[in-house]
């Protein structure tokens, strides 16, 4: 984290030296929580990377942009690595291309207040070793519900993120309705994302 933290350091003060900083957007981010067997601290959050409770998926964003981004400034938008380019393409006066899924966050770093789009948030993750033997496990979060697989072997859970953003009571049980619309949300990404080939075809001699 040190030769992180220095690395980083020297790109934005060579940004600042060169006078290209107040042309720059730059974003730092994680692609999931800490790991919690090598001692990360995911705070409050339950579980860490490899999980599909937010402690595992939940992760803060820094974002610099001298005149753009006010210093301090937070926002609370709920967004995806896949809004990065999207993002970029707005802040570039760019459109991304039309088969991209990312939504710009642009307005949000600006301060501005912008409608959001209603979407749903899906996770994936699929493991390769002989624990998983290439099968997923699987999250999707409409507003504040969020339905989950923590590994391929366990039940479905369903979790109230309002009332409970710990993941403290699997409502499953009681909440059947949501439950069934987010089983069947999340089904039809599993079978989109099934179209794309996890590995590249195997090329024959």
């Amino acid at each position: 984290m040190e030769h992180l933290d220095d690395g980083i350091g020297r790109v934005l003060d060579t940004l600042d030296r060169t006078g290209l900083a107040p042309n720059t957007l730059v974003i730092f981010t994680s692609d999931n929580g800490g790991y919690l067997p090598a001692g990360a601290n995911n705070g409050t959050w339950r579980a860490g990377k490899l999980h599909m409770y937010e402690g595992g998926l939940r992760v803060p964003g820094l974002a610099r942009w001298p005149g753009v981004v006010a210093p301090g400034s937070a926002t609370d938008r709920l967004t995806l690595t896949m809004d990065l380019f999207a993002t970029a393409c707005a802040a570039a006066g760019v459109a991304p291309p039309g088969n991209v899924d990312g939504v710009s966050f642009l307005p949000a770093l600006r301060g501005e207040t912008a409608p959001v789009r209603d979407r749903d948030f899906y996770f994936v993750r699929r493991e390769g070793w002989l624990e998983f033997g290439g099968k997923t496990s699987n999250a999707l979060r409409r507003g504040n519900w969020k339905l989950l697989q923590d590994t391929p072997f366990q039940p479905l859970e369903l979790y109230d993120l309002k009332s409970d953003p710990r993941e403290t009571t699997n409502v499953a049980a009681t909440n059947r309705r949501v439950f069934n619309e987010l089983l069947v949300a999340m089904q039809r990404h599993i079978q989109r994302a099934g179209a794309v080939p996890w590995q590249p075809p195997e090329r024959q001699p």
